[in-house]
């Protein structure tokens, strides 16, 4: 497989990620105000640009974090290359490049997906419904993810696809559980509550009874919601929640499951059916799928949560540096 075939793949895949995770977070985000109308909604809209790790170049071209300014970068601004519209923009160019290693019906799919959209905007989003806009950007989404496993054969093209598209979900569920959990733990402090404590890097932070509404926020920006109770059936408890987005092996956007699945997908891809990794890149995900496989939620925790997830985002980067290095650059 030539190598900037392989780049298309990977990156085509990692942007239909981005704009499901993109549009599932800020779907939540309208739920939550919707539920508490009491709540910070500029603090709820900074925490959304954190997350992003795009806030520096939101406050570059745009005056106040007012809702039509954040809705217009996040879904619709081609300047930011994170946006919904421009990450199925990218994906699409990327698609296009290699068409003739995609199934018709793939290609189809994600053409009309851009399309569909492309004709929204702002104004109409406000005006009708965002809900239903977000929804189409999931259902588009998911149905692509379909079609991709019901159409393609298994080859390099497939395994490059599913490399970009785990690699991607387990940075976006790290970095919502990281800047989620900085919101939520100050809002756990109850004065005069019964408290315990709770790590949090270096500073020792007291909580009490978790709010239900934040944390099942915190789920659903995953889509994790209704996994989760049915894993955990006492109720929603913060580090169950992490220990839940991070370890569970068997829930798919947990960071444990995404990074497993990057590296069969790689070791696949070379062929290597040692032990021992046989490039850079599977020594690099080999090393964070094992620290994470032989870790536990409360070593995690009493280490500080924070500094983990933290950890694991600079690891996803390094990860997709010795990709590239590897394979796909030309």
């Amino acid at each position: 497989m030539l190598r900037r075939d392989a780049d298309c793949a990977y990156w085509c895949a990692r942007y239909i990620e981005r704009a499901e995770s993109t549009a599932r977070m800020i779907d939540v985000h309208y739920h939550f105000l919707l539920e508490n109308p009491l709540s910070n909604e500029v603090a709820a809209w900074a925490s959304m640009l954190e997350i992003s790790g795009l806030d520096e170049d939101y406050q570059k071209r745009y005056e106040g974090q007012d809702e039509k300014s954040v809705l217009h970068f996040f879904c619709f601004d081609l300047e930011n290359p994170s946006s919904i519209l421009s990450s199925l923009k990218q994906a699409r160019e990327n698609a296009r490049t290699i068409r003739d290693q995609l199934s018709s019906e793939v290609f189809q799919c994600l053409n009309r997906i851009y399309l569909e959209l492309r004709e929204w905007d702002v104004n109409r989003v406000l005006r009708n419904s965002p809900f239903a806009f977000f929804g189409k950007v999931k259902d588009g989404s998911h149905l692509l993810r379909g079609i991709l496993s019901r159409t393609m054969m298994r080859t390099e093209t497939m395994d490059f696809l599913l490399v970009g598209q785990y690699l991607e979900r387990a940075d976006q569920t790290a970095r919502i559980l990281d800047v989620k959990l900085v919101d939520l733990v100050p809002v756990l402090m109850q004065v005069g509550s019964a408290s315990r404590s709770f790590e949090q890097g270096q500073s020792q932070i007291q909580i009490a009874t978790p709010d239900n509404q934040a944390w099942s926020a915190v789920l659903k920006s995953v889509g994790a919601f209704e996994a989760y109770r049915k894993t955990c059936p006492q109720g929603v408890v913060p580090e169950q929640v992490a220990d839940f987005l991070v370890l569970n092996n068997n829930f798919p956007a947990s960071i444990r499951f995404c990074i497993h699945e990057v590296h069969v997908a790689l070791r696949r891809i070379s062929g290597n059916a040692n032990y021992a990794p046989s490039n850079e890149a599977e020594r690099v995900v080999g090393r964070l799928d094992s620290d994470l496989n032989f870790s536990s939620a409360k070593e995690i925790i009493d280490n500080g949560l924070h500094d983990f997830l933290e950890n694991v985002q600079v690891r996803c980067g390094e990860v997709g540096n010795s990709i590239w290095a590897t394979y796909l650059s030309y």
